[in-house]
């Protein structure tokens, strides 16, 4: 059995430019994210490189403070914090986490606000952050004008405590404390020029860290603004694309394939209805363990007299949609409805291990169902269920109006289950009753007389245990 959609090129031609146009889209969309991600790398770079520069200038503001203090107030403490600025600046010393603009001024004694890191020269922080030939011989230039700057701090250090350069940076001269001298050192006109000239190449670095971002910004500008053209071109050309072929699809569907769909849909398994579909044209499989349902109910033809052919028809309907509906719910399978008599199997075409509790749970659930009906239209309808399990056949009868069935003596078994049965109850096998003993009530009866297979027993599935 064959299936065919006419204008199939059409349709191949259309979703074959619409694939290649979204794929060009998600890479116009991942080459846009890739920019974004960029741009940030570009602003933290920049971020960085500020970072790195405003430390320079705060330390080298920060030692400038501690002298002062120092040989002000000659409290040791300011002496020890030069130094270890000094230190950590050069590596030589841990690194408080967090080393930002306000540590210092929260130091008080040997107290420290924040935890030690690994010591990491200033030399090895440009060096580390990949800075631009020109741009590290600048901050380089301000440290080494920073290190000729504690000369003179250092001098007013020793002055305090008596000891003077012999011309050699070596203090082993002593003389008296000189306050007064060491005060001038650090507050004279020459200390203040040869500290403002620190700040000229970190001025001149800054500059240039400004144009390289705003250069590189631009150009990320332009890459964008030509990604976001293309990709809204692309995006107006697929959806008009989408549209047209989806219209073609649609038409052409319900043209050539709706009634096929639906009917094998319909009448026949969704699995077994792809087996046809692709041209199997036999269909017939042996399970090994299914569990079979029959069931029919009793007063239906008084029913049909008191009420009439159209409302027990209606009624009719509007059960078996219900029974319908429990067969999705417990994931049965309907074979086949015969007047008032309805047929449903579980491991029926899908094979499961847990069929026969399937189908118990599905039987159960009928029985309340029925009396739930009887209830709501006043009517005194009950119905008899018959089960059974074992190996059997099942496929498709027919060529032009298909039919799923299921044979076998265990189908045989299953419809006198039902037809032996007790109205309002479900009567199954003694061998069933052994499957399901251990989740579900069920009561012995007396042996029965079983057309073709002569006396047998038999129980009743009452409820879940």
């Amino acid at each position: 059995m064959h299936f065919h959609l006419k204008q199939d090129r059409f349709l191949i031609f259309f979703f074959g430019c619409l694939g290649i146009l979204l794929f060009i889209l998600l890479g116009c969309l991942f080459f846009l994210k890739h920019l974004s991600s960029f741009e940030i790398e570009i602003k933290n770079a920049r971020y960085e490189s500020y970072r790195i520069a405003n430390e320079l200038r705060r330390t080298s503001d920060d030692l400038t403070k501690m002298v002062r203090l120092y040989v002000v107030t000659e409290d040791k403490q300011y002496r020890d914090n030069y130094y270890e600025i000094l230190s950590i600046r050069n590596g030589t010393s841990p690194r408080p986490v967090d080393y930002d603009g306000i540590y210092w001024d929260l130091v008080q004694g040997s107290k420290r606000p924040r935890p030690y890191g690994k010591p990491i020269s200033f030399e090895q922080m440009m060096i580390d952050h990949n800075f631009a030939l020109k741009e590290f011989e600048l901050l380089e230039s301000a440290e080494d004008l920073s290190n000729d700057l504690t000369v003179i701090e250092e001098r007013a250090i020793n002055a305090i405590v008596g000891k003077y350069d012999d011309g050699t940076r070596i203090y082993n001269i002593e003389r008296a404390p000189d306050q007064k001298y060491a005060i001038d050192l650090v507050f004279n006109q020459d200390y203040m020029d040869q500290k403002a000239r620190i700040m000229t190449p970190i001025q001149e670095f800054l500059e240039i860290v400004d144009a390289r971002t705003k250069k590189r910004s631009k150009e990320l500008d332009r890459d964008v603004d030509l990604l976001l053209t293309i990709a809204i071109t692309l995006s107006i050309i697929a959806t008009a694309v989408m549209l047209i072929s989806i219209t073609k699809a649609l038409r052409v569907i319900s043209r050539a394939a709706k009634e096929n769909e639906l009917l094998l849909l319909n009448i026949l398994p969704s699995s077994i209805a792809e087996r046809l579909k692709k041209g199997e044209e036999v269909i017939a499989d042996a399970y090994p363990q299914a569990s079979v349902l029959f069931s029919d109910l009793q007063g239906f033809t008084e029913m049909t007299t008191k009420i009439g052919t159209t409302k027990t028809v209606d009624i009719l309907g509007q059960l078996f949609d219900a029974f319908d509906a429990l067969t999705l719910e417990y994931g049965v399978e309907k074979i086949k409805t015969i007047g008032d008599s309805y047929m449903a199997v579980s491991g029926i075409p899908q094979e499961r291990a847990d069929h026969a509790i399937r189908l118990a749970n599905f039987a159960l659930a009928m029985r309340d169902k029925m009396k739930e009906f009887s209830e709501k239209h006043q009517i005194d309808l009950q119905m008899r269920i018959g089960m059974t399990y074992g190996a059997v056949m099942a496929g498709v009868i027919g060529h032009k109006r298909f039919i799923y069935d299921v044979w076998g003596d265990v189908v045989n078994t299953a419809s006198r289950m039902e037809t032996t049965g007790v109205p309002g109850e479900i009567q199954i096998t003694e061998k069933m009753a052994y499957l399901l003993d251990d989740q579900f009530i069920v009561e012995p009866r007396q042996e029965i007389e079983v057309k073709g297979k002569g006396m047998m027993k038999t129980y009743l599935l009452k409820a879940k245990k």
